[in-house]
C-alpha cells in the first residue's frame, strides 16, 4: 500500500472529474487500485464519489497496465467473483475517499487539471484539535507555534488570490482582529526601536534613509495626521536650463485625507545640533542644523513655484498648500547635556514657523510611548482612537 502525497484531479465534464488512483495493494509485478471519480449527484449532493476497483500488472517499460476484466453481467450461471480487501486496505481507502468528500464539499468539481498536496497526520490532528487543546499545545510549544505562524503568514501573503484567506480572518470577529492588529503593531514598533538602540551612533545617512523607508510608521509619530510616503529622494524642482542644481528632498509625503504635501529632510543622530558657546551661556547653532533649515525652506520654495510642472499628467499625486517642513537630526539626550544647551536649542526651534525640528531620540521615544499605550490594560478602549496608526 503506497503512501501518496499528492492527488491529481482532472475534470472530464462540468459535473465529473477523474482522480489519482488509490493504491491499495502492490507487489513488484501486480497491484490493486481504486480509481475514484468526483461526481455531481442531483439526487444526493453528499454522494459525490464513485469509482472502480482495477487489477494491474507491469507491462512494457515497467508501466502499469490494466488486466483484462469480465463485466459481472457476462457471468454465467454458477459463476461468481469475490474481491477480498484487507482491514488495513479498507481503512486506507476510507481515509482517502473521505478527503475527496471534503474536497467536493469545499470546492465542488474543480475544472481543468489540479494537484492537491495532502496534509500529513500531524497537521491533520493539529487542525482538528478543539480550540482549548490547540491553545494548550501552542502555549507549551511556543517556538513551534511561532515558526508555524511565520510560515502560514508567508504562505498567505504569497498566495495568488488571498481573498478566501482574508474572509476567514474576518470571520474571527472585530475584537480578535483588533488584538492581532495591535500585537503586530507593537512588534513592528519594538523592531524599529531595537534598530535605533543598536545604531544610535551611526552617521550613515543612507542607512537612516532606508531604515525610515522600511519603518515608515515611525515617521507618522512626527505628525498628528496619517501620512503616506509619496517618494523617498524626491525631486522637487530647482534645475537650471543646464540641467543642474536640482533639489532632492529625503522624503516627500502627503496627508492621506487632504493630500497636502510635507517635506522631510534627514541628517543622522551624530549630526551636531549646536556649535560653540557664543557668549553668556548662549550657544550657536551648528552649521549642519542651520544649513538644513535653509535647505528645506529652499525645497519648499521650489516645490511651490514648480508644483504645476512637477505634477503634470500624474493625477492627484499630492497638493502643495503651504507644505510643512520637518528636519530629523541629532540626538538630544547625547548632545544637550547642559541646561544652557537645551535652552538655546529650544529657543531656536520654537521660533521657526513652518519648520519642525525633531531629534532621532525624540522620534523613537514617541514610538516607545505608543507601545506603552497599546500594552496598557485600557488599550482596547483607546484602540478606536488610534485606528490611524499605520499597522
Amino acid at each position: 500500500m503506497a503512501d501518496q502525497d499528492t492527488m491529481q484531479v482532472k475534470s472530464t465534464s462540468k459535473r465529473s472529474a477523474e482522480c489519482s488512483d488509490i493504491i491499495l495493494r502492490e507487489t513488484n509485478t501486480t497491484r490493486l487500485v481504486f480509481r475514484p471519480m468526483l461526481v455531481e449527484n442531483p439526487r444526493n449532493d453528499q454522494a459525490s464519489v464513485n469509482g472502480t476497483f482495477i487489477f494491474q500488472c507491469k507491462g512494457r517499460n515497467d508501466e502499469w497496465e490494466n488486466l483484462p476484466s469480465i463485466p459481472l453481467s457476462q457471468l454465467k450461471k454458477g459463476e461468481g467473483f469475490k474481491l477480498k480487501v484487507k482491514s488495513e486496505e479498507l481503512l486506507y481507502l476510507h481515509e482517502e475517499i473521505s478527503s475527496l468528500y471534503e474536497l467536493y464539499a469545499e470546492s465542488g468539481i474543480p475544472q481543468g487539471e489540479s494537484q492537491y498536496i495532502k496534509a500529513n497526520k500531524q497537521i491533520t490532528e493539529l487542525v482538528g484539535m478543539p480550540q482549548y487543546q490547540l491553545a494548550q499545545f501552542l502555549s507549551a510549544n511556543r517556538k513551534f507555534g511561532a515558526t508555524l505562524l511565520s510560515r502560514l503568514v508567508q504562505w498567505a501573503v504569497s498566495a495568488d488570490d488571498p481573498t478566501a484567506l482574508v474572509e476567514r480572518l474576518v470571520d474571527l470577529g472585530q475584537d480578535s482582529l483588533k488584538k492581532l492588529n495591535i500585537a503586530v503593531g507593537i512588534q513592528s514598533l519594538r523592531t524599529a526601536i531595537d534598530i535605533w538602540k543598536k545604531n544610535s551612533l551611526s552617521t550613515d545617512e543612507e542607512f537612516w534613509q532606508s531604515t525610515l523607508t522600511e519603518n515608515s510608521f515611525v515617521l507618522e509619530q512626527i505628525f498628528s495626521w496619517p501620512v503616506t510616503i509619496v517618494k523617498g529622494k524626491a525631486y522637487v524642482g530647482g534645475k537650471t536650463v543646464e540641467n543642474v542644481g536640482g533639489s532632492i528632498v529625503d522624503f516627500l509625503i502627503r496627508n492621506q485625507l487632504t493630500q497636502n504635501a510635507a517635506l522631510i529632510e534627514i541628517k543622522t543622530p551624530g549630526t551636531p545640533l549646536l556649535g560653540r558657546e557664543y557668549r553668556n551661556s548662549i550657544y550657536n547653532l551648528s552649521e549642519d542644523l542651520s544649513g538644513a533649515v535653509m535647505q528645506i525652506l529652499n525645497y519648499k520654495h521650489t516645490l511651490s513655484e514648480q508644483y504645476t510642472s512637477l505634477t503634470r499628467g500624474q493625477g492627484n499625486l499630492f497638493e502643495s498648500f503651504n507644505p510643512q517642513c520637518v528636519i530629523i537630526i541629532g540626538n538630544a539626550q547625547a548632545q544637550l547635556e547642559e541646561r544652557d544647551q537645551r535652552k538655546s536649542f529650544e529657543l531656536f526651534r520654537g521660533q521657526l514657523p513652518g519648520v519642525h525640528i525633531i531629534t532621532y531620540d525624540e522620534m523613537f521615544a514617541k514610538a516607545e510611548n505608543l507601545i506603552g499605550v497599546l500594552e496598557s490594560p485600557c488599550a482596547s478602549s483607546v484602540s478606536d482612537e488610534i485606528d490611524d496608526v499605520p499597522f
